[in-house]
């Protein structure tokens, strides 16, 4: 789908889904791996969709995962709490699934601003699903855990969206225009947590008094 009739070909296809292309749009940008998102850009940006309106299919798409996640999540709790097979399982697909992104050391003491902060990296730097599993864990309201996981992927879209709209303004190929989708979305986090050491897990230095 990304040779020279890539783009015919690719909307052609999204007639078929129901709802046709907008709603395939929103689709892929439920994949929480793989080429979905990347996909989801090039096809809302052939439909044509404005950048506002392609922003505002992924928001409510974390809402929505939100919303079918929280009493999913929920139940795991309760079951990890009472099975310690399941509780190690969950602690073992959390570790890999947050692979160079910071978790709170078990017993040390932390904030409610700074284990929201937290949250928010991880939406950053894995994706929403990961920081609402984190979340789910925090002593503070639903909707504010979720908040703060939403807003850190939304930043993470927001670069995403920016970076193929000027690779766009650059070339008009879609190969070029996915590929370097793809190398934003590895690459950004990276930069991220070198620029910033809170995403890194490292404290900052406190503030004279």
């Amino acid at each position: 789908l990304t040779g020279a009739d890539g783009a015919k070909t690719l909307l052609e296809a999204a007639q078929g889904f129901p709802g046709g292309p907008i709603m395939l749009v929103f689709a892929l940008f439920w994949a929480p791996v793989g080429p979905g998102i990347p996909a989801g850009v090039l096809l809302a940006r052939h439909i044509p969709l404005n950048p506002v309106v392609t922003f505002g299919l992924y928001a409510l798409s974390d809402v929505l995962a939100a919303v079918v996640l929280q009493p999913v999540y929920t139940r795991f709790r309760w079951l990890a709490r009472r099975v310690p097979a399941v509780h190690r399982a969950g602690q073992k697909m959390m570790r890999f699934a947050m692979l160079g992104t910071p978790m709170a050391k078990p017993g040390a003491p932390e904030s409610k601003p700074a284990a929201l902060f937290r949250v928010a990296t991880i939406g950053f730097g894995v994706d929403v699903y990961t920081a609402g599993a984190v979340a789910t864990g925090l002593d503070v309201a639903r909707v504010t855990r979720w908040a703060c996981a939403i807003a850190g992927d939304l930043v993470w879209f927001a670069i995403l969206l920016g970076t193929s709209i000027a690779a766009a303004s650059v070339v008009d190929d879609d190969r070029v225009i996915g590929g370097v989708v793809l190398v934003a979305m590895l690459v950004v986090p990276s930069l991220a947590r070198r620029i910033a050491p809170a995403l890194r897990g490292e404290p900052t230095a406190a503030p004279p008094r």
